[in-house]
């Protein structure tokens, strides 16, 4: 026959097991659940001590189930409290690794994509180019647009190129650059105004192209030499 001590210890190590298996079911917070039945496991049991309901002896049968028991609750209850902070510490780690991954991840984003194109600016040659002038340093990110660091004639012309097929001609007799109007007379003014946080890029390109004797500044004639980053090759000249 299963003596009393015995089956009193199962008693107590399966009520434990309840409290495991409820809490991983309903996916409780562990670590209040852990901490709330173990203190109240302890408590309970001096409390009990405390009021002699619970009355330890190892002459009995019954009060070895007794010290079987309290001993059995104990344990159980600060296995629990120690499986609430391992818990607790382990998901910590897990956070700030998780947070930093994030971070780092964040960080290794190019800057050119961090600011977000409207639809009517967003192409290949549109992203390539300002990625080369965010790395020159022609551009910088501001919050969500960019800053231009030269003056609104040089991005008026660069937008241009880009956008309505500007193009450079030199002419036969003085060998100088001038700068040509392309077959694309939609120049998306609005939208760069606003993505570079400027006035009138529309009127600057306007009046520039116009006048077809007007020279183009001999820096961007190789800054825009070609269509795609060589763009800038030619900004360490200053105009």
């Amino acid at each position: 026959m299963i003596s009393l001590p015995f089956r009193v210890a199962c008693i107590l190590i399966a009520g434990f097991l309840i409290v495991l298996a409820v809490t991983y079911i309903y996916k409780l917070n562990s670590r209040k659940v852990f901490w709330g039945v173990g203190l109240t496991t302890i408590i309970g049991i001096l409390i009990l001590l405390g009021l002699g309901v619970l009355r330890p002896s190892w002459g009995t049968e019954i009060g070895t189930a007794v010290i079987v028991g309290i001993s059995t609750a104990i344990g159980c209850a600060i296995t629990l409290i120690y499986a609430a902070e391992d818990l607790y510490q382990k998901k910590r780690i897990k956070g700030k690794k998780s947070a930093e991954t994030e971070s780092v991840q964040k960080d290794m984003v190019p800057d050119h994509y961090k600011v977000t194109l409207p639809p009517r600016l967003d192409n290949e040659l549109a992203r390539k180019i300002f990625a080369k002038a965010i790395e020159e340093g022609y551009i910088i990110i501001d919050g969500d647009h960019y800053e231009w660091t030269l003056n609104k004639v040089l991005l008026a012309y660069m937008c241009g190129r880009i956008y309505c097929e500007d193009y450079p001609e030199k002419t036969i007799y003085d060998e100088k650059t001038y700068w040509m109007p392309g077959r694309v007379e939609l120049f998306p003014g609005a939208e760069l105004d606003k993505l570079f946080s400027m006035k009138d890029l529309t009127q600057s390109r306007h009046t520039r192209k116009t006048k077809l004797r007007l020279q183009v500044p001999r820096k961007l004639t190789s800054y825009l030499s070609s269509q795609y980053a060589t763009l800038f090759c030619l900004i360490s000249s200053r105009l």
